[in-house]
């Protein structure tokens, strides 16, 4: 089984989880923040990590009822062959949440960066290349994700830097000037466009060393990441952020030092990459699913049925607008998120009390 034979380290896990995180935070605006306010943002990011600790709960007491089992093996343990349609949720969620992911990048490249280039090809080498991480394993794409993570440090790092001279505390707006509408839709965006609990449910056991601990600090380093970039947002563009569709991208275009003047190209890069980074993990998860639904080694065909499915689904999200509305819908996005990454752990684990006590 894929538990058996692949195994990584809890702070290579993690990064993976705070490059997926950064990847899709860079694609924040006002219109999905339900306001333009930043500083509200970072409030909302601040309750979602809140609440995604609360949501983490039921899966590490379903990991240390099966600590050597995904989501999807536990599952049939606790539900017998009822427990298929687990790992086949799984597999879904990942679909819609990387279709969504990988739309939202091609609609940036489509709208914002216009290349010469085909945006198509663009979308399509780099799921290839997850593709290809996620049939080379999980320490493959692990590996990976710790060079990615490096650059996107250093890159945005210097970005920040560079941007910050630019920070007026005037462009700054007053809190909660509008109600707590604003708060309450950017907590649920900032939940519902991450997988980082659903794949902590799949593979987890699969990671040695110190989870907690490098779960807080996942959890720490994010909110502290977010919060930097909204604060720059708000300090640097003002109300100008809310009439922009990708604000971080114009950000990166404010640097002005000689060389350095094209740091917005940096910043695609490191978008590419790191969509490379989410979209194998997430595929991975999804052939540890597989592997889960028919107790033998994921077939080739079914992980390219499944990248197929993504790309499917990101190409409608750009081909129709009524499509977008519904693929990057929050309200979906984060039912989606609550219910797979905590609510079915979450009845598994009352499940396996349960059987606990009845001493089967």
């Amino acid at each position: 089984m894929e538990t058996v034979k692949h195994r990584i380290s809890s702070s290579q896990f993690f990064i993976m989880m705070f490059v997926s995180r950064a990847v899709v935070t860079i694609a924040l605006n006002a219109r999905y923040l339900g306001g333009e306010n930043m500083l509200e943002a970072i409030l909302s990011c601040g309750l979602a990590m809140l609440l995604g600790i609360a949501i983490a709960l039921p899966i590490w007491g379903l990991h240390r009822a099966y600590p050597t089992d995904t989501v999807g093996d536990a599952a049939q343990l606790a539900l017998g062959k009822a427990g298929k349609i687990v790992p086949l949720c799984y597999i879904l969620y990942f679909i819609l949440i990387n279709g969504s992911a990988l739309g939202l990048f091609h609609i940036f490249l489509l709208d914002t960066v216009n290349p010469e280039f085909s945006s198509l090809l663009t979308i399509t080498a780099v799921l290839a290349v997850a593709v290809y991480g996620a049939y080379r394993g999980i320490e493959t794409v692990a590996r990976c994700a710790v060079c990615v993570f490096a650059i996107l440090l250093l890159s945005t790092g210097l970005t920040f830097f560079l941007v910050a001279f630019r920070f007026d505390p005037e462009n700054l707006e007053p809190l909660f000037y509008n109600g707590w509408k604003q708060t309450f839709q950017g907590t649920a965006l900032f939940l519902s466009r991450t997988s980082a609990f659903a794949d902590m449910a799949v593979l987890l056991p699969m990671v040695n060393g110190k989870k907690r601990r490098s779960f807080f600090c996942w959890a720490g380093g994010t909110f502290l990441f977010i919060s930097v970039l909204l604060l720059l947002l708000a300090g640097c563009l003002g109300p100008y952020a809310a009439t922009q569709n990708f604000p971080v991208f114009v950000l990166s275009s404010l640097t002005e030092i000689r060389s350095m003047q094209r740091m917005d190209a940096v910043f695609v890069g490191v978008w590419m990459t790191g969509m490379i980074i989410k979209l194998a993990c997430d595929l991975y998860a999804c052939r540890v699913c597989f592997s889960s639904l028919t107790g033998k080694r994921c077939p080739k065909t079914a992980l390219s049925l499944a990248s197929i499915a993504v790309l499917a689904l990101a190409l409608w999200a750009t081909a129709s607008p009524e499509a977008q509305k519904m693929l990057l819908d929050t309200g979906l996005l984060f039912g989606a998120t609550v219910v797979i990454g905590g609510g079915v752990p979450l009845i598994l684990w009352v499940i396996s009390r349960l059987r606990k006590r009845r001493g089967q």
